[in-house]
């Protein structure tokens, strides 16, 4: 996928964050789980193409991509299991202890994501600035 292309999918990705934040201040219950789903699947897709392409890199790269979005996936299943198990049991603790968990971890990952997201802004500027350096090169040699 090309750059600009994945640029304009981050967008996207970023504008449904966006929609799914109004729907949980508004306490949309249907649209967030509906939500959810979507992106359950979208995460599993997407995982599966991280593994895939980090397999493809160097294997430095390779193993901590591998490792950075397996850790990711089973934390989110963790979470979703624990909460599937304890929304059949009405637990009033556990409920606002599975609420502070989750909590938690769309914030780390909001921080995760805010870094990567620098991460990358910093890698398309430096590609940038190596094409038109190697691009020089190729016109003055």
């Amino acid at each position: 996928m090309a750059l600009s292309d994945q640029l304009t999918d981050l967008a996207n990705r970023t504008k449904q964050l966006e929609d799914s934040a109004s729907a949980a201040r508004e306490r949309n219950g249907v649209k967030l789980e509906q939500q959810r789903d979507k992106l359950d699947a979208a995460m599993q897709k997407q995982a599966e193409k991280i593994k895939t392409d980090a397999q493809k890199g160097e294997a430095k790269a390779r193993s901590w991509w591998a490792d950075t979005t397996e850790r990711i996936e089973e934390r989110r299943a963790e979470l979703h299991d624990k909460m599937e198990k304890n929304k059949l049991e009405h637990e009033s603790k556990k409920a606002e202890r599975d609420a502070r968990d989750a909590e938690e971890y769309a914030a780390n990952l909001i921080g995760i994501a805010a870094y990567v997201t620098d991460a990358a802004e910093y890698a398309v500027i430096d590609a940038t600035i190596a094409r038109s350096q190697a691009d020089a090169f190729a016109r003055s040699g």
